[in-house]
């Protein structure tokens, strides 16, 4: 499918608002629910932090193809990606690394045990219901990893009418995804399927391209869910979902990665009374990837290197109401990670016992939170974090809040047990990662317009880092650092009758204090300041936005030596409305063809049209 771009980008810039994106019109809407902050159902304003939720209205309305496009630009969210669709991207929230975002599918951890962080990039954005990104430390509810925070996404359930969507556009890129399911309340099953496909891009720029050529994507996946409830006290779901992909870039040797990425998981929930609730949780996810090259000698596909991740957890869950306003929330969670590579690793195995608990009050215009946990690792032996939160609300125009929080990150497989291959090796004496945050905001609504602001600041202590050992050409994973982390973040959103707009920055102060040579020195590929735009219009039966996403200059590396310019990207979309069930969407992405990078060397897509067929019965 092509389109020819010096044609329709006047004809798009005609039909867009403004220079806007679309963000976070949904911060808009009043009291939504959020699940993920405290591990138990609360307002947006109860949860006592910083959320954005992300629903299956919003997705559908930005026309996002993958999960970092709905995350980037987010209040406190950057990402860096390696070559376009499909290929490596890394989150950093808040100014912590990438694999100090915890990310839950449905409540279950998912993840690679080598290298740390989630392949968002892989996760398809047709089986997401909901998606809720909590910023703050959440160690004390969830344990390791969540030191900027959490994500969850939660796939779709219950029973739902068939529905499907086929679409394509620039780069030879196709995409098709149909879901259905029937049952009642009382006993439900739905299933559902999707397939992308794209060229891709040329992954490597400048002279360092050893492979000159498009680097493409694809993937395919499928998820079944069913459950029910029996009488009006007991209630049950089970699911299972498998992404499996390939993916190509720039190495010699035309090489490639296959990835697989399975979910199972089952739940049980029992409701005694008003007052008490306990659940069960037993899951496994995986995170497999094979890498692969052509051999000079004799043409064919060889295995360069597995690294296979399986993760086993159980959780117990009770919910305790001791009066109005006042709720226990406590419980054990278990967690076994498995590594299978083809290297050979010291250890490949590790279990996590853990105990939870929180309490929850809502004292007239007063709220208050004291959460604690111990976990008991196998490797690291105990580590207990906590947490307290309060807020005031004087009145619907201005709420305040404040919290402190500590938290952990476990070093990863890759960390400790990585064999000394191309100059690199792991340490199996390393020590946890701790944090301790302190965070204030403020908040408010007047009819039809909200705001919101966070102050927040972070220490990072046993920062692990891939540094040099000395008079040695090998690289180590080390506790050789510290991190001072600062921010604000500024959001604000307003409806104009059917027009919706929606802004965010965020400046970030984001630097190594370890006292060696990059001391003082800003952490990599944080900007220190990012912001996003957004502007919807409903007329009819069309839709009209656009998307302005602007994200400061940085380094590549915490050494400071390599710099990233900034940049700022326009998004223009459109939908029409063919009747109830069906809608024509367009996309343009990158309207003025800017050339930028999130990681050196590494391109990103040019300009892009796209267009969308979707069947959707109300």
């Amino acid at each position: 499918m092509n389109f020819n771009r010096n044609k329709i980008l006047p004809a798009a810039i005609a039909l867009a608002l403004s220079h806007c994106a679309f963000a976070q019109h949904q911060e808009t809407e009043l009291e939504p629910v959020v699940v993920t902050a405290n591990r138990v159902a609360r307002t947006a304003d109860e949860t006592l932090t910083s959320v954005t939720i992300i629903t299956r209205k919003d997705i559908e309305a930005q026309q996002a193809r993958s999960v970092p496009e709905l995350l980037n630009g987010l209040p406190g969210v950057q990402i860096s990606n390696n070559g376009g669709p499909g290929k490596t991207s890394s989150l950093y929230l808040r100014g912590s690394n990438n694999d100090h975002t915890l990310v839950l599918i449905d409540g279950v951890r998912v993840g690679s045990a080598t290298a740390g962080g989630a392949s968002l990039q892989d996760i398809p954005v047709d089986m997401i219901e909901r998606i809720e990104l909590v910023r703050g430390p959440r160690a004390s509810l969830y344990g390791a990893d969540a030191i900027g925070g959490v994500i969850q996404i939660f796939t779709r359930k219950g029973p739902q009418k068939p529905s499907f969507s086929v679409g394509g556009g620039s780069r030879q890129t196709y995409e098709g995804s149909a879901a259905g399911g029937f049952g009642s309340a009382n006993a439900w099953l739905n299933a559902g399927v999707s397939a992308v496909s794209t060229n891709g891009i040329n992954v490597i720029s400048g002279g360092s391209q050893p492979d000159p050529d498009q680097d493409g994507y694809q993937r395919s996946s499928a998820d079944v869910r069913g459950g029910g409830h029996i009488g009006e006290s007991f209630s049950y779901d089970a699911q299972a979902m498998f992404t499996e992909g390939h993916t190509e870039f720039d190495s010699g040797n035309s090489p490639y990665t296959d990835i697989r990425q399975d979910l199972y998981a089952g739940n049980l929930r029992y409701v005694a009374s008003e007052q008490l609730s306990t659940s069960l949780k037993v899951s496994e996810s995986t995170d497999a990837s094979s890498s692969f090259s052509k051999s000079t000698t004799s043409g064919t596909d060889q295995l360069s290197s597995r690294f296979d991740t399986r993760r086993t957890g159980v959780s117990w869950q009770n919910d305790l109401t001791l009066a109005k306003g006042h709720q226990l929330v406590g419980g054990l969670d278990y967690q076994y990670d498995e590594v299978m590579t083809s290297s050979l690793y010291a250890r490949n195995k590790r279990t996590n016992r853990a105990v939870f608990g929180q309490y929850l009050a809502d004292i007239g215009a007063a709220d208050l939170q004291l959460a604690g946990r111990h976990d008991d690792n196998e490797q690291f032996g105990h580590h207990n974090t906590g947490s307290v939160a309060t807020g005031y609300s004087f009145s619907p125009a201005l709420r305040l809040r404040a919290s402190y929080g500590t938290a952990f990150k476990a070093p990863t497989f890759n960390q400790l047990y990585y064999p000394l291959s191309y100059g690199y090796k792991g340490n199996p004496e390393l020590k946890p990662e701790e944090s301790r945050t302190g965070e204030i905001g403020a908040s408010g609504k007047a009819g039809d317009f909200t705001w919101q602001t966070s102050l927040f600041k972070s220490h990072i202590d046993n920062l692990i880092d891939w540094a040099k050992i000395e008079n040695t050409a090998i690289t180590q994973a080390s506790n050789v650092s510290q991190a001072k982390i600062s921010g604000l973040e500024l959001q604000a959103a307003q409806n104009f009758g059917n027009t919706k707009i929606a802004a965010n920055a965020t400046f970030l102060n984001a630097k190594d204090r370890s006292g060696g040579a990059n001391d003082g020195n800003h952490l990599g590929r944080r900007a220190r300041q990012s912001g996003k735009i957004s502007a919807d219009h409903d007329f009819g039966k069309w839709r009209l936005g656009s998307t302005l996403n602007g994200v400061g200059k940085r380094f590549d590396t915490t050494a400071n030596t390599t710099k990233l310019g900034g940049y700022a990207t326009i998004d223009l979309r459109a939908e029409y409305a063919v009747a109830t069930e069906w809608r024509i969407q367009t996309r343009i992405e990158n309207a003025l063809d800017k050339r930028y990078e999130t990681a050196s060397t590494y391109n990103q897509p040019g300009f892009g049209a796209f267009v969308t067929v979707r069947y959707q019965p109300k």
